[in-house]
C-alpha cells in the first residue's frame, strides 16, 4: 500500500467517525484514532528498516492527516461563522466562535509541529542532494512557511478564516506535491 493510501484510508476513518459520533469530544476522539490507524496502518505495512526513515514517514503522514483535518475544522467553522451572520443558526449555546478558534489553532500548532518534524527528518536522512530530495525540501518548506503563516496569522493577526482556509489548501497541496514530485522523479 502507497504511503498516499495510508493517509487517505486515515482521512476516510475520520470523517466516518465525525460523520457517526456527533458529540463534543469527535474531533478529538476522530483525529486521535485516525492518527492511531496512521501509525498502525504503516507498522503492519512496512517493515522498520531503521529508526530514520520509520519516523520521517510516520511524521509526514501525520502532518498530512493533520493538515486535511485542520483544514476540515477551518472549513466548518467558516460554515457555521456564515450561518451565524446570516441568523440561520438559532442555538447560540451550542457553538461558540472562541472555542472553535481555539481547537483550530491547536490543530494548526500540531499539524506545524509535525510537519518541522518531517522537514528536519526528511534533511538529515540524506548525504547526497539528489534533484528529488531537493524539490522535495522545496515544496516541504514551502507548505512549511504557508502553515508557520497561517498559524501566526490565526493566533496573532486576526487572520480571516477563508484566508486561513486558502492558505491551507495551498500547504496541503505542497506537500502532495513534494510526495508526487519525488515519485515521479525516482520513478523516472
Amino acid at each position: 500500500m502507497s504511503f498516499i493510501g495510508q493517509v487517505t484510508i486515515s482521512i476516510v476513518i475520520y470523517y466516518f467517525i465525525r460523520f457517526f459520533y456527533k458529540r463534543e469530544k469527535s474531533l478529538f476522539i476522530a483525529g486521535m484514532l485516525s492518527a492511531l490507524s496512521y501509525l498502525l496502518i504503516y507498522l503492519l505495512t512496512y517493515e522498520i528498516i531503521s529508526l530514520m526513515p520509520t519516523v520521517h514517514f510516520m511524521v509526514t503522514g501525520l502532518s498530512l492527516l493533520l493538515i486535511f483535518i485542520a483544514y476540515n475544522e477551518i472549513i466548518i467553522l467558516e460554515t457555521k461563522i456564515r450561518k451565524l451572520k446570516k441568523g440561520e443558526i438559532i442555538n447560540f449555546e451550542s457553538f461558540s466562535v472562541e472555542k472553535s478558534y481555539k481547537i483550530v489553532f491547536k490543530l494548526l500548532g500540531i499539524g506545524l509541529l509535525f510537519l518541522s518534524l518531517s522537514l528536519i527528518s526528511g534533511l538529515t536522512l540524506q548525504t547526497v542532494f539528489t534533484a528529488n530530495i531537493i524539490f522535495k525540501a522545496i515544496f516541504t518548506f514551502i507548505a512549511w512557511f504557508i502553515f508557520v503563516i497561517t498559524v501566526l496569522g490565526v493566533r496573532y493577526l486576526n487572520f480571516p478564516i477563508k484566508y486561513a482556509t486558502r492558505s491551507l489548501f495551498l500547504s496541503m497541496w505542497a506537500v502532495l506535491g513534494a510526495y508526487f514530485l519525488n515519485s515521479y522523479l525516482v520513478g523516472s
